[in-house]
């Protein structure tokens, strides 16, 4: 008995998508593939990914770079401060400087694209911005908590409440932004990845200073704070 390739396509609806993954803005994937195998198709093929080229990754550096440099040149500045190394930043200021890297990644990235890549570069900007922010916010306003607190207020406390409210607070950030970007869910979600939560290092390495770890207090997190923000620029502005 001869089986015609309708048939065949109708009782295994995913033989012909092993070879297809969607865009970030492919309205068709979600309400055609919804059951537990499409996610995992697609994460393991990319056929329909636009590839990011150099070019891509030229205009997305310059501009996070100089999205970075601006405001620290301002605050050395205002604070008459000659060596970048010493620059301490509160959460105004951090705020700013993710933000700026990410709209200057993003905004230089953008030149010469078409309409539906750069819709997708302001969701990856999106979520870059919120996943520097949000986590920040929620371990900040947490740390205060533990602070008035007789019970909280002591070392295993605030390594509980940080640990604690970077996962809050990066996963809130992911959930917020897919909730913004794509209001009527027709799109796949942009989950969080191990590359995302490495923005969050310099709360991460405050634990080690909490907890006292050998040298830990000589890391100086805040100084990585620049270039993580230029390089959450970076991967916004060449998302295609």
């Amino acid at each position: 008995m001869v089986i015609g390739i309708n048939s065949v396509n109708s009782r295994y609806p995913y033989l012909e998508k092993l070879d297809t993954y969607p865009e970030y803005g492919d309205k068709s994937f979600k309400s055609k593939n919804s059951s537990v195998m499409s996610p995992l198709i697609a994460r393991r093929h990319r056929a329909y990914e636009r590839k990011v080229t150099n070019t891509d990754k030229l205009k997305a550096a310059v501009g996070s770079v100089i999205g970075t440099a601006l405001p620290m040149a301002y605050l050395m500045k205002k604070r008459k401060i000659k060596n970048p190394l010493k620059l301490e930043y509160e959460l105004k200021d951090m705020i700013v400087l993710s933000a700026s890297s990410i709209i200057g990644g993003v905004g230089v990235g953008m030149i010469g694209e078409d309409k539906k890549t750069n819709e997708n570069k302001l969701r990856e900007g999106l979520f870059q911005f919120l996943n520097a922010s949000i986590p920040t916010w929620v371990v900040g306003g947490v740390l205060k908590l533990c602070e008035e607190s007789k019970t909280f207020n002591n070392v295993p406390g605030k390594i509980m409440s940080i640990a604690g409210g970077l996962l809050v607070g990066m996963f809130g950030a992911a959930a917020l932004s897919n909730i913004i970007s794509d209001p009527h869910d027709k799109r796949p979600d942009r989950k969080l990845t191990l590359k995302d939560c490495l923005i969050n290092v310099d709360d991460a390495l405050g634990v080690l200073v909490l907890a006292k770890f050998p040298c830990a207090d000589k890391l100086h997190p805040e100084r990585l704070l620049p270039p993580i923000f230029a390089y959450c620029g970076y991967r916004a502005g060449k998302s295609n």
